[in-house]
């Protein structure tokens, strides 16, 4: 796992995402209970990014579209804004730390259930 985008002494626990081959991601981690940004990562279409993040309880929310604008505008007027249906829990084990690996594209049988967002709600 590489850690270059969070580079926190408490970024402990592995999270995998992996993109489609068609459009770019901005994934934020966001507190469950303060409701505030704790992880924000850019993930490039048809690439797959290993980093460790904070422990803590988060609800995920993405965007996505095909051209990057910046942080300010994200993918312009195309951005997709959507949410997972439920919270990640990342935590300690008695063997180390709970992650998750998250597909953002279908898959046959996947358990990955999201809804759409408004852009103020990202």
């Amino acid at each position: 796992w590489s850690s270059d985008v969070c580079s926190s002494d408490l970024s402990v626990a592995p999270l995998e995402i992996k993109s489609s081959a068609d459009a770019n991601y901005v994934l934020k981690l966001v507190d469950a209970y303060s409701k505030t940004d704790a992880v924000t990562i850019f993930v490039r279409a048809g690439t797959t990014v290993k980093v460790h993040v904070p422990l803590g309880n988060y609800e995920v929310r993405y965007a996505s579209g095909v051209r990057w604008y910046g942080y300010q505008y994200l993918f312009g007027p195309y951005t997709d804004y959507s949410k997972a249906a439920e919270n990640f829990f990342f935590h300690s084990t008695p063997t180390g730390y709970n992650g998750y690996s998250i597909t953002l594209y279908k898959v046959k049988n996947g358990n990955l259930k999201t809804s759409p967002i408004s852009p103020e709600q990202f």
